[in-house]
């Protein structure tokens, strides 16, 4: 099965606390997936001061996707269109963006947050 990280699961990847199980789905996993808004979010946390990474959020996330084979997805307008049209249970426009790509190619978001789960059509694990 391939999977999708979010932006929680991509920082608790690097940080090395990955749950056992997400860890076990990212290794078995046919590929594994990162959306662009992800360094996004991380350079608006890290700007803020709400986030520390050791290096630029763009050389951060070129090393992950390197480290981890991860494929990085573009956000496209498809996508964000998708985003806009979910059920308003999450307010995070991230969070969306995540929930669109996961349920429209179909593959498991590796994330923490507990609201995402509760869309349907999606598969999560954490």
């Amino acid at each position: 099965m391939n999977i999708l990280l979010d932006t929680c699961g991509l920082l608790a990847l690097s940080r090395g606390d990955l749950s056992t199980r997400a860890r076990a789905a990212l290794e078995q996993a046919e590929e594994a997936f990162v959306s662009a808004v992800s360094p996004w979010e991380v350079a608006i946390k890290a700007a803020s001061g709400k986030l520390r990474i050791p290096e630029t959020p763009v050389a951060w996330f070129a090393g992950m996707t390197e480290r981890y084979r991860l494929t990085a997805w573009p956000l496209d307008a498809a996508t964000a269109s998708a985003a806009a049209a979910l059920p308003p249970i999450h307010n995070d426009p991230f969070d969306r963006v995540l929930i669109a790509l996961s349920q429209s190619r179909k593959v498991l978001l590796i994330t923490c947050d507990l609201i995402i789960p509760t869309y349907p059509g999606i598969q999560t694990l954490w």
